[in-house]
């Protein structure tokens, strides 16, 4: 077994240890028979390991001991997870809290979380639902007053299953909520680091807002900032067209922060443009908030920096899966409830295991970039339909060609924001240009996506049940197996036929 797959075995320990300790009330039982499963089969590797290989490669009980130990980290690991309490007030209740979140300003009101201010240390912050006006600041104290209730389960819609909006919220660290209270602003002033870069993002939101125009600024805002402010029947459509990634952050801000750094300190040292491109990234995701799909991707990157420092290779597959262990460590609840985590995780370990497998399905387009597109976009669908499928129940029937066509234009959609933002400071005139430009590019890709959601069959209702999806990815999984096997007995008989040999070489 090479490192990634004893990497992956034991990863794979970890998460059935943590669903474990989160739903079984026999968690310690299986911890201590697993224990005594791996003392059984410790002396069994170490005294007869000949018996236990395949082709030299250990194989049993190497893969069970790894599991094993996993198993009971992941139940380890559960058990220690410190109880929080809700902070509920059925009657109308008057309290101080300071507003954590930049508030998202949605069709008729603005939403924002606040963590209330009190003597008990180990509550969960509360999510308020104001008016659109006045407009409220990260960092702000306030005094609330008004009924705090936890969040109710979001009933079926048709043969959709109930959407678990309590377990979903509190992967946010959310655990109630509040309606259009009487607020009395406190302090205005920002008093972390983290709200003086919320303030800042904010700042960065207005002087958008300010040269392109709505509903363009607030997918410009979505992709840069990962600020959800379009309109419900937007953010449909873009559901609808299988767009939806675009308007929250990915690894793509993340890459851009790194290199952007990296190129304007060419003439430092490797060690400091590396600390600074790290301590960027950081103070990155500290202002636009730490969304799961951002901590995934900032890890892989820190995993990318760290072996480019050591001069080592950089594995996309063992960061990925190093990356999944360390959020799942931080945060256990998030590996059942996390759905934008689910998404991420699975949209990256389909173009990591998969693009290969699908790239033989384009191998006659000859435009190398339209090519990487195409297997890029697929190998994400492919991997994450049954998971929205069992999910949310739909299917999106064009997501590949609308992605052909608007993923293209993100980048250059950003650029032209930034341009903007960066010319806000200088002249208003220049900005004004950048921001029609912006707009026009914009613009296109909001055209083409409610095209897609008016073409017929655009999308369909389809819900599949847990066992159904497990038996999708497991079928994914064997022919993910069969063809990797497959190419290896291909490459290595044509190498001895001495067709690639200068293909190797070069």
């Amino acid at each position: 077994m090479n490192i990634h797959s004893k990497t992956l075995v034991l990863i794979v320990g970890i998460c059935l240890g943590i669903v474990v300790g989160e739903v079984s009330r026999f968690a310690t039982e299986v911890a201590v028979a697993t224990v005594v499963l791996v003392f059984i089969q410790a002396p069994l590797l170490l005294v007869n390991r000949q018996q236990f290989t395949v082709d030299g490669k250990y194989r049993i009980p190497l893969v069970t001991i790894l599991f094993s130990i996993g198993l009971v980290v992941g139940i380890i690991r559960v058990q220690l997870v410190e109880e929080k309490n809700n902070f509920v007030c059925e009657k109308i209740c008057t309290f101080d809290a300071t507003i954590i979140s930049s508030p998202e300003s949605k069709d008729a009101y603005q939403i924002f979380t606040v963590h209330p201010i009190t003597h008990e240390e180990n509550i969960f912050d509360v999510q308020l639902r104001t008016p659109l006006y006045p407009k409220y600041k990260i960092g702000e104290t306030l005094q609330i007053t008004g009924k705090v209730s936890e969040p109710d389960v979001i009933p079926s819609h048709g043969s959709a299953k109930s959407f678990d909006y309590a377990s979903y919220l509190a992967t946010r660290n959310i655990g109630s909520e509040i309606f259009y209270p009487q607020i009395e602003i406190i302090d205005i002033e920002a008093h972390t680091v983290k709200d003086i870069l919320g303030r800042w993002k904010e700042n960065l939101i207005l002087r958008i807002e300010r040269y392109v125009s709505v509903p363009e600024s607030a997918l410009a805002t979505g992709m840069l900032f990962g600020d959800s402010s379009l309109s419900k029947e937007l953010i449909q459509t873009f559901r609808t067209a299988g767009l939806s990634h675009i308007i929250v952050l990915s690894g793509f801000n993340i890459a851009v922060v790194i290199s952007f750094i990296l190129f304007v300190f060419i003439f430092l040292p490797l060690f400091v443009r590396i600390t600074l491109a790290s301590v960027s990234v950081i103070l990155f995701v500290m202002m636009v908030g730490g969304e799961a799909s951002v901590i995934r991707a900032t890890l892989m990157a820190f995993i990318t920096l760290l072996a480019t420092l050591l001069g080592r290779q950089y594995v996309a597959k063992q960061a990925l899966i190093i990356s999944l262990f360390l959020i799942v460590m931080y945060e256990p609840y998030a590996l059942l409830h996390d759905v934008s985590l689910h998404l991420s995780f699975l949209a990256t370990a389909g173009i990591v295991y998969f693009a290969e497998p699908i790239g033989n399905i384009f191998k006659n387009i000859s435009t190398r970039a339209l090519k990487e597109l195409c297997i890029t976009t697929l190998s994400a669908y492919v991997v994450t339909l049954p998971y929205i499928m069992y999910t949310f129940g739909t299917v999106s029937v064009y997501a590949l060609i609308a992605n052909v066509i608007v993923l293209p234009l993100v980048p250059l959609a950003m650029l032209l924001s930034c341009i903007v933002v960066v010319m806000s400071y200088i002249s208003g005139v220049i900005s004004s240009v950048f921001g029609i430009a912006d707009m026009l590019v914009i613009s296109f890709m909001l055209h083409v996506a409610e095209v897609i959601e008016r073409l017929p069959f655009s999308t369909f209702t389809l819900t599949i049940s847990f066992l159904e999806m497990c038996l999708v990815y497991v079928s994914l999984f064997f022919f993910m197996i069969y063809f990797v096997h497959k190419i290896k007995n291909e490459t290595k008989s044509t190498y001895e036929d001495g067709v690639l040999t200068d293909v190797i070489s070069y």
